[in-house]
């Protein structure tokens, strides 16, 4: 998972106090079908950065906000082939407004998951080594003899480190984690799945009842380690680094290129 791949909401050089929170929430029944229920918050004076940065790029300010109704419309297609809008609300939370937005699909394989918010004309952040830009999380589905599904999630190569000249990838370094948590200041993310029947084993060690969690990431609780540059650059091996990130407050995020769950449809 992409701990530093958030897109920026406003202009590159600009600090976003409290930018943004996205939570994903995938639904999936036991034929592949489901839902994605979408909330996405931010506050005025990201979405009036937003609104500049558009108008500079040469498009429209009206046509900026990522959480008017028209975009959660446009999503849809985005989101993969046969994702249809449901319906969607205004919501508010504190200095936070956006849209809690739910979406059906017919077939989860044909999903593509951004782990970042969609923002109209948003920049990536391409700084000190650090990149933004993300692919998405697919799905593979498969039902077994005994009944039970497992769904297979499909996880990008994690973007926590930055990239060597020769392509390895490289514990960010303090100054790296405090542009990240100056410029998302207040930002979360969270992407999760739950199936529709008994969860019967899945790989993330991340669980609430029928609620797989994929990446939960809270930039203050994770910049505020004062430790985390120092745990994640001793890391010398896979299993070495996901310990590190366990260790780190406001984490929950898996470095394996997929996930699996098992479940047994409701009957």
């Amino acid at each position: 998972m992409r701990i530093l791949r958030f897109g920026l909401l406003a202009l590159a050089t600009l600090p976003l106090a409290g930018c943004f929170q996205s939570s994903t929430l995938i639904r999936v029944k036991a034929d592949g079908s489901g839902t994605i229920e979408q909330r996405l918050l931010l506050t005025e004076q990201a979405l009036d950065q937003l609104r500049a940065f558009n108008i500079i790029g040469g498009g429209n300010a009206d046509n900026a906000d990522p959480t008017a109704e028209p975009q959660a419309r446009a999503l849809a297609a985005a989101i993969g082939p046969g994702v249809t809008y449901v319906s969607s609300m205004p919501v508010a939370d504190g200095r936070l407004q956006g849209r809690e937005s739910i979406y059906a699909f017919a077939d989860i394989t044909q999903l593509r998951i951004s782990e970042q918010p969609s923002m109209p004309g948003g920049p990536n952040l391409r700084a000190q080594g650090l990149n933004t830009s993300s692919d998405p999380i697919t799905f593979a589905f498969a039902r077994k003899p005994d009944g039970n599904v497992v769904l297979r999630i499909l996880v990008p190569r994690p973007g926590v480190f930055p990239t060597g000249p020769n392509g390895t990838p490289q514990a960010p370094t303090q100054d790296q984690i405090n542009m990240v948590k100056q410029l998302l200041s207040g930002a979360r993310l969270t992407v999760a799945v739950q199936p529709e029947g008994r969860l019967v084993q899945t790989t993330s060690p991340f669980v609430e009842g029928n609620r797989v969690t994929l990446i939960d990431v809270d930039i203050d609780r994770a910049g505020d380690d004062p430790d985390l540059a120092r745990k994640l650059q001793a890391a010398r091996t896979p299993e070495d680094t996901k310990a590190a990130l366990n260790s780190v407050p406001g984490v929950k995020i898996t470095l394996d290129p997929e996930i699996s769950i098992e479940f047994s449809p409701t009957p």
